[in-house]
């Protein structure tokens, strides 16, 4: 059975056509820009998503045949949002990133409340959530009442089945969505002025959508009629392709954020914000990101001209050296546990004798550490990682695995093999509504993860006593 895994990012669209046993028969890419301007303004076109979508998919099924695919399921950005009258015309579209609605999140904290918010939503209030947006959108002329508030779920579930449906991880970073309760909540819906009829409909993930629409279904190269299953936000997608779904397992996504994703039989709410939602195996996700890792080594990466493959081989070699010099990665300001987006990274300990590879391990440590910080909250609030799933890029770095192993030896550290974790659980998702998969848990075979080797004693004494330096730091 071939299905596909359809991921819509923030800055690219790709497919994976998979069969039953997670071998991959066609892959497809499409990226497209993001806008910026001033004020904070960070915009994308909707359209973008849709020709994406079809390019990704019609690449990904030229080596198949595309009357073959069986289904097809769907991962999303969360909290990016367009405006329109009707859903197919949709096209600005108003991102996560986009930050211009800073003092509609005072407005909104002082009136429906900043916990309220948090406790219904499972989401801090914050400038790119939709519920700000919205209001800033009300307060400059720009939505008069009737129009659907359009986010990349829906539409993508509008442009390939013609039904405007979105899930409940999507809906909750919304800010609409009331996670316990699970539907719209009536109170933040009659602060923003709109009703549900402004709103897809949620339907869990996984949940039949509709069939591919004839004049779309052409354009892609599949069968009219191919079903489609409701996605998830991408991180709870990479989390299912990774296999975190069972409580007690942890997924940390090492992208340009870093992201902890916890599984958990009930909502975990903190003082430092672990943001709580629906899991789509079932019970509750509870979420984290580190907003300084991936994109801080890149960054560096740039300065400095060298490879990855050269940076990870040379800085593996200075242990000695290295033992008193630290990098806190703060280059964006301070994520989870302490988010402050006016702290600034700092390197301690530098002397003539460093150099830039010295540096490079300075800071994948310093990423590290930020790391144990996070998982530390999660275990003030009752939450270990039984078993820690490591995806996504920094996961092909020998050197930087062995570091996350010997700073978290408690975990057993699992590693995913697959470069695609969000496509991968979207393509579960239609496999489980395929039938070809009982439930979301019985798919380890399609998640390609082998345990990481433990650390020996002397890397966690190290790690040990140089994460405690690290302390005094930050």
């Amino acid at each position: 059975m071939l299905v596909i895994g359809l991921d819509i990012g923030t800055t690219g669209t790709k497919a994976l056509v998979v069969d039953e046993l997670g071998k991959i028969y066609g892959q497809g890419y499409k990226e497209y820009p993001l806008t910026t301007a001033a004020g904070g303004q960070v915009t994308q076109s909707a359209k973008d998503w849709r020709d994406a979508t079809v390019h990704a998919i019609r690449t990904a099924v030229a080596e198949v045949d595309g009357s073959q695919i069986a289904a097809i399921g769907i991962s999303t950005q969360g909290a990016s949002m367009a405006v329109s009258e009707r859903v197919e015309d949709a096209d600005l579209v108003y991102t996560w990133m986009d930050s211009r609605a800073t003092r509609q999140v005072q407005t909104l904290g002082e009136t429906v409340g900043y916990d309220a918010f948090y406790k219904k939503t499972g989401w801090a209030l914050f400038a790119g959530g939709d519920a700000a947006k919205l209001l800033w959108l009300k307060e400059n002329g720009l939505f008069e009442g009737t129009e659907k508030l359009v986010s990349t779920l829906s539409y993508i579930n509008h442009f390939l089945t013609g039904e405007f449906v979105s899930d409940p991880t999507n809906s909750a970073i919304r800010q609409f969505y009331n996670i316990e309760r699970q539907c719209y909540d009536d109170e933040i819906l009659s602060a923003l002025g709109i009703s549900e009829q402004n709103l897809p409909k949620v339907l869990p993930t996984g949940a039949p959508v509709g069939g591919v629409l004839p004049q779309v279904a052409e354009q892609l190269g599949i069968a009219a009629g191919t079903p489609v299953f409701n996605g998830a936000h991408d991180q709870y997608c990479a989390a299912i392709g990774c296999g975190a779904v069972n409580v007690g397992d942890m997924m940390l996504a090492t992208g340009t954020t870093w992201v902890v994703l916890g599984v958990t039989d009930h909502p975990v709410y903190t003082e430092s914000g672990i943001c709580p939602g629906v899991h789509p195996a079932g019970g509750y996700g509870a979420m984290a990101s580190q907003i300084n890792a991936g994109s801080a080594l890149k960054w560096f990466k740039q300065q400095i001209g060298d490879s990855y493959r050269e940076i990870d081989r040379i800085a593996a070699t200075r242990a000695e050296q290295c033992k008193d010099l630290f990098w806190v990665p703060y280059l964006a300001g301070a994520g989870f546990p302490c988010a402050d987006p006016n702290q600034r990274s700092s390197i301690h300990g530098l002397s003539l004798h460093h150099d830039k590879y010295d540096m490079a391990r300075a800071l994948m440590e310093g990423v590290a550490f930020e790391a144990r910080r996070s998982l530390t909250e999660y275990q003030k609030a009752g939450l270990t990682a039984r078993r820690l799933m490591m995806a996504g890029g920094a996961a092909k770095s020998n050197f930087w695995v062995s570091v996350v192993a010997a700073v978290l030896p408690e975990s057993e550290l699992y590693i995913s093999e697959c470069a695609d974790a969000a496509p991968i659980g979207a393509a579960i998702f239609a496999l489980k509504g395929a039938g070809a998969v009982p439930t979301l848990a019985d798919a380890p075979h399609l998640t390609r993860c082998r345990k990481v080797t433990p650390p020996s004693e002397q890397a966690v004494d190290y790690y040990k006593q140089k994460y405690a330096q690290y302390l005094t730091l930050i």
